[in-house]
C-alpha cells in the first residue's frame, strides 16, 4: 500500500507546488494560507493537521490538485474472469477492460478497447459538462457554494467504481497534511529564471509521456520560509521524534 502511492501522492504535491508558482497559484496559495489561520489562530495547523481535516479549502484544494494533475491518465485496465453477455453479442473471459470518457457525453463507462490507448481518466477529469472551465486550476468548485459547484464524482484520479484505488483516504490524507505544513512554512514564488519555470500541463509535463504515472519534468521555484523562527522549531522537533527511527 505504501509503495503504490509513493509515485502517485509525491507527483501531486510535485505538480501542486508547481500550481502555487504561478501568478493564478499565487492567489490560491494565498486564500489557502488565510483558510488556514482562521481555523487555526494560534499557528497550532502544523500539528493538528496530522489527525484531523477542519480547512475546507485545504480540502477542495487537494481535490482539485488530483482533478487538475491526474497523474495516472490512463486508469489501470482490468481482465474479466467470465463471459459477458453485451447487447448481442458476448465479451469472452479473459478480455481487457478500460475505463473511458465518452465525449461530449457525460459519464464514464467501461469500454472494450483492443489496439487504442485512450486517456480517460484524464478526460473524464476535463470533461466540460462536468467540470466547468476545467483548464482552470480552481478549489472553489469543490466549496459547494455555487451554481458551479462540482456535484456526484469530484474527481477521477482515483478511478471509478468498486474497483476504485483502495488507497483514496490514505492519499487524501497525505495530501491534505502535505498541503497544510507546505502552506503554513512556505510562501512558493515562481523561479529567477522562467525557463525553468514548470509545465502547467498535466500531460505536458509528464517526463515520460507513454509511463503509467507522471514523472514531473524537472523545474525550480522558490520556497520563502513565512516564520523562520517557527520554521526551525517544527524542523527540529520532527527530527526530535524521529531520532530512533
Amino acid at each position: 500500500m505504501i509503495s503504490a502511492s509513493s509515485e502517485t501522492v509525491a507527483a501531486n504535491i510535485t505538480m501542486g507546488i508547481a500550481t502555487f508558482s504561478t501568478p493564478e497559484g499565487q492567489a490560491v496559495q494565498e486564500k489557502a494560507y488565510n483558510a488556514i489561520h482562521e481555523v487555526y489562530p494560534n499557528g497550532d495547523a502544523w500539528v493538528k493537521c496530522i489527525s484531523e481535516e477542519k480547512v475546507p479549502y485545504i480540502v477542495a484544494l487537494v481535490k482539485e490538485v488530483l482533478r487538475f494533475w491526474t497523474v495516472i491518465p490512463v486508469c489501470l485496465p482490468r481482465t474479466s474472469i467470465r463471459d459477458i453477455p453485451w447487447a448481442d453479442s458476448v465479451i469472452p473471459a479473459g478480455t481487457t477492460f478500460f475505463m473511458v470518457s465518452l465525449l461530449p457525453k457525460s459519464y464514464v463507462c467501461l469500454y472494450l478497447l483492443t489496439i487504442l490507448w485512450v486517456q480517460n481518466a484524464w478526460a473524464a477529469d476535463y470533461d466540460e459538462d462536468h467540470f466547468k472551465e476545467p483548464m482552470l486550476f480552481s478549489p472553489e468548485r469543490f466549496l459547494g457554494d455555487s451554481s458551479d459547484s462540482v456535484t456526484g464524482t469530484p474527481h477521477f484520479a482515483y478511478g471509478a467504481g468498486s474497483r476504485m484505488c483502495i488507497g483514496t483516504h490514505l492519499a487524501n490524507r497525505e495530501l491534505y497534511t502535505a498541503f497544510v505544513r507546505l502552506i503554513t512554512a512556505f510562501k512558493v514564488v515562481a523561479p529567477r529564471d522562467p525557463r525553468e519555470a514548470p509545465v502547467i500541463n498535466c500531460l505536458a509535463c509528464n517526463s515520460n509521456p507513454t509511463s503509467l504515472t507522471t514523472n514531473p519534468r524537472p523545474f525550480r521555484v522558490g520556497l520563502k520560509a513565512r516564520d523562520p523562527e517557527a520554521l526551525k522549531r517544527w524542523i527540529y522537533e520532527a527530527e526530535d521524534r524521529t531520532s530512533g527511527m
